[in-house]
């Protein structure tokens, strides 16, 4: 029995709606806007473990709405605790799949362009360097950061590292996203259903 054109349509269209919702639902980080912790309101803690995570041995500092609001939630971290600090977290991923990273980072107010980097990788190669001054600024500013990759293997790790000087003063890190990019065949099935949806529409006009 052949199908309709309005049929075939709504099909392409409520499919592509399936795996766009999913794959913009799904973040394959643990923890990504660190709010595992039960941080009181305006006070800061130094952890050694920070559900899914895999923190280093100089830890990480777990803030809520100190020198500035978290973009995500009430927590924010920042990587330099005493010195210069680390957090990654390894996730499943798929060989050949595109995958995008996102993350949101300010520079700690008042604290000059030199102390407040966050160096990004992938699995131990650098991806990206997130800085900035914040010098004469007030609070958190916050930027969205990102990056896609293609995995070469079934797990991939991510890793933040503070970067520049070591004096307990660093760049602010916040919600954490790692989700797979579709494919383009999912693309195509939604341009059949809006390219059949809209033959539909003006014959009907006629």
């Amino acid at each position: 029995m052949t199908k309709s054109p309005l049929r075939l349509a709504l099909a392409g269209l409520a499919a592509c709606a399936s795996i766009g919702s999913a794959s913009a639902a799904t973040n394959l980080i643990t923890n990504g806007s660190f709010e595992s912790v039960s941080q009181q309101a305006g006070t800061w803690t130094i952890y050694n473990k920070l559900s899914g995570w895999q923190v280093d041995t100089n830890g990480v500092e777990v803030r809520n709405n100190v020198y500035g609001k978290a973009y995500d939630g009430a927590n924010f971290v920042e990587l330099d605790t005493k010195k210069n600090s680390s957090i990654s977290q390894s996730f499943a991923t798929v060989v050949g799949q595109q995958y995008s990273v996102s993350f949101y980072y300010s520079p700690r107010m008042q604290v000059p362009l030199n102390s407040n980097d966050i160096i990004v990788s992938l699995n131990g190669v650098t991806k990206l360097t997130a800085t900035g001054s914040g010098q004469h600024q007030t609070g958190n500013v916050w930027k969205e950061y990102g990056f896609d990759f293609v995995a070469t293997g079934t797990s991939s790790t991510l890793t933040f590292a503070a970067g520049g000087v070591s004096n307990s003063y660093g760049g602010s890190l916040d919600k954490v996203s790692v989700s797979a990019v579709p494919e383009p065949a999912s693309w195509a099935t939604m341009l059949v259903g809006l390219v059949g949806l809209g033959a539909i529409t003006r014959r009907r006009l006629r």
